[in-house]
């Protein structure tokens, strides 16, 4: 993966669109933009891109330069991309997930949870608040009343080492390992 690709990459992560990064990226001159350039560009409303700016900012993706007056007296913000953090900003989030799906992973194989049989989405109860639910309603969803099944942790475990393998690769290749 080059340089380019992993700045537009950091940039979607915490822009959470795409296109939007590739953009950015795409229409900033040496890394610099322009707000007014930007709304205009990207058919962005000020709020939005100043909200994004902030985004990048607060992950150390973008500073602020500064600001100054054009010939007509409007007020000129310019932002620097910070390229040179793109792939440390990648490697920490990918860190964390892992370390999430990690945790995620043992509380799955130590504990057992019930999910709503017509629609998992509908809640997910661990085995104890199961139990603790039993007197209120018996072994039903809250949300719809149907009756609350098992998750197959043995599917869920194994979907998540497949997302694990699939990040430490992600790592790996990073960390400048073999992909």
């Amino acid at each position: 993966m080059d340089e380019e690709d992993l700045v537009v990459l950091a940039l979607a992560v915490v822009t959470h669109d795409l296109s939007i990064a590739k953009k950015m990226l795409h229409f900033s001159e040496d890394g610099i933009l322009e707000e007014g350039d930007m709304m205009e560009k990207l058919r962005l409303a000020p709020t939005e891109l100043r909200q994004l700016l902030y985004k990048m900012q607060d992950a150390n993706l973008a500073v602020q330069l500064g600001t100054k007056e054009d010939e007509e007296g409007n007020r000129l913000t310019y932002w620097r991309i910070n390229k040179d953090l793109a792939r440390s900003f990648l490697l920490r989030k990918l860190r964390e997930a892992r370390d999430y799906l990690l945790k995620r992973m043992e509380e799955e194989e130590l504990g057992e949870y019930y999910v709503c049989a017509a629609d998992p989405s509908h809640i997910r109860l661990s085995f104890d608040e199961v139990i603790s639910k039993m007197g209120e309603s018996g072994l039903v969803c809250p949300i719809c009343g149907a009756m609350l099944e098992p998750v197959d942790r043995e599917r869920v475990v194994t979907g998540l080492k497949e997302m694990l393998e699939v990040l430490n690769k992600a790592l790996r290749s990073l960390e400048g390992g073999v992909s």
